[in-house]
């Protein structure tokens, strides 16, 4: 059994957790993120001078999580003026990737977007989310991830409201979702309750964990369906770091994205598509992830 205390340091992994024997492998995907760095600023997976926020976001933590000591002052300037005069932004989505975009790059917005991002830091109504989107919590998680980034303080109200918000998505099966339980959603669940100093490990959200498990792929977004996809793998990844469990195949998760990898360098949903910085991200991640809960279950072991 892992102790908690040790998996402190896992919820943001460095580089130094690259997988042993990884040197090619983090070579390639430096330099497939490299390719699509756009010149006037920005990144685009497509590699046309197309930036979008969401692939510099990734593309900035894809060189963040590989230990790159990555400026640019291009992409300072890019993501700078994604901000109003008055701190907002066009959406929530675009506050989220462009002020995580500027952190890593040691950087601030404009104009401070605390006032923003407190002004919509509340509940919504989930059916207005748009078709497809692969977690109720999403905007939540953005939202919430941006207060603690920047150490914004929600007051008691709000922050009961955004747990109570939460757990009307419990499921009997101990994992969260809108219909019915998904690795994703509760994953996301996790981790605005953790960024809330709510006690995750009270939950038995583990359970449910092990019901996502697979021995094929090593994760499954719902139990026992198929197939399984990177995003998948990732959810299950954070999850796990977050409560200190260790997948029981976790072999098979490291070989699942391994095989995710294209020519290029980068890595696609699964074994056969296109390379997308977004699925590189979380392909970095989970490597990351993953290695460190091995490391730290052999170093705890008595043998």
């Amino acid at each position: 059994m892992i102790k908690k205390k040790a998996f402190l340091g896992l919820r943001e992994p460095n580089v130094r957790y690259w997988p042993c024997n990884s040197g090619l492998l983090k070579e390639r995907t430096i330099e497939y993120a490299m390719k699509c760095k756009c010149e006037g600023g920005g990144f685009c997976f497509y590699q046309l001078e197309e930036p979008n926020t969401s692939d510099t976001y990734y593309g900035l933590s894809i060189l963040n999580l590989s230990g790159v000591d990555f400026r640019d002052d291009n992409t300072v300037d890019y993501l700078k003026n994604m901000q109003e005069e008055d701190g907002s932004y066009s959406s929530i989505y675009l506050a989220y990737y462009s002020i995580k975009g500027l952190l890593l790059l040691k950087e601030k917005p404009k104009y401070d977007p605390r006032e923003y991002i407190l002004k919509n830091v509340g509940i919504y109504n989930v059916d207005s989310l748009p078709k497809g989107i692969l977690s109720i919590f999403k905007p939540m998680f953005y939202l919430v991830e941006l207060c603690f980034g920047f150490k914004i303080k929600l007051d008691d109200n709000i922050k009961n409201k955004v747990v109570n918000f939460i757990f009307h998505f419990k499921k009997d099966d101990n994992g969260f979702g809108n219909n019915d339980s998904t690795l994703i959603e509760t994953s996301q669940a996790l981790s605005i309750l953790n960024w809330l100093d709510y006690p995750i490990d009270s939950l038995e959200v583990e359970e449910f964990i092990k019901k996502c498990e697979n021995p094929i792929y090593g994760f499954s977004n719902i139990p026992n369906t198929a197939p399984s996809f990177i995003e998948h793998i990732y959810a299950g990844a954070v999850a796990s770091a977050l409560l200190a469990y260790k997948p029981r195949y976790l072999n098979q998760c490291t070989k699942f994205i391994m095989e995710c990898q294209n020519n290029n360098g980068g890595f696609s949903r699964s074994s056969h598509g296109i390379s997308t910085l977004e699925n590189t991200y979380y392909a970095v991640r989970s490597l990351l992830l993953l290695s460190a809960l091995k490391r730290h279950e052999q170093n705890l072991s008595p043998s």
